[in-house]
């Protein structure tokens, strides 16, 4: 490594701590994940954690739509992202969802349930993320899953 090339990283004890909104591109009322609560440094898998409200955005009779699990999945993935960005004191980005394959949702979580999502890259180039993703209820049931393409 040539000195001076790369910035000192930051450093976290526990990435549970760490406030989303500085590694989201998203602002309230539009967050749909509370807490990143897994890093893979290797892999770049992560999970998050989402409590479902009791009343918001992208809520259906008390329940998490097809739309919230969804976004839910792709914020996750701007975790992912924006994370390392943070410990690499680069500034958060935007991205855009480039295209979902075989979404499908199983139950749609209610108000006061824990929704634990799984991002695992699969490739990543020229800003675009190519990834699987599940999301689970805190008791390991599985609500969804699918492949999605996200670009930056």
């Amino acid at each position: 490594m040539i000195s001076g090339i790369l910035k000192a990283m930051r450093t976290i004890d526990d990435i549970t701590t760490l406030d989303v909104s500085e590694i989201l591109p998203h602002r309230h009322p539009f967050i749909l994940i509370d807490r990143l609560i897994h890093y893979d440094s290797h892999t770049t898998c992560v999970k998050t954690s989402y409590t479902v409200p009791a009343c918001g955005i992208m809520l259906e009779d008390g329940r998490l739509s097809t739309g919230g699990l969804i976004e839910n999945i792709a914020q996750s993935c701007a975790a992912r992202i924006g994370f390392y960005d943070w410990l690499h004191e680069i500034p958060v980005k935007a991205g855009v969802i480039g295209s979902i394959k075989g979404f499908k949702a199983f139950s749609h979580p209610e108000s006061g349930q824990t929704i634990i999502t799984s991002i695992t890259p699969k490739a990543e180039a020229l800003g675009v993320l190519m990834a699987d993703a599940q999301v689970f209820l805190e008791t390991g049931e599985l609500v969804a899953e699918c492949s999605l393409k996200v670009a930056v």
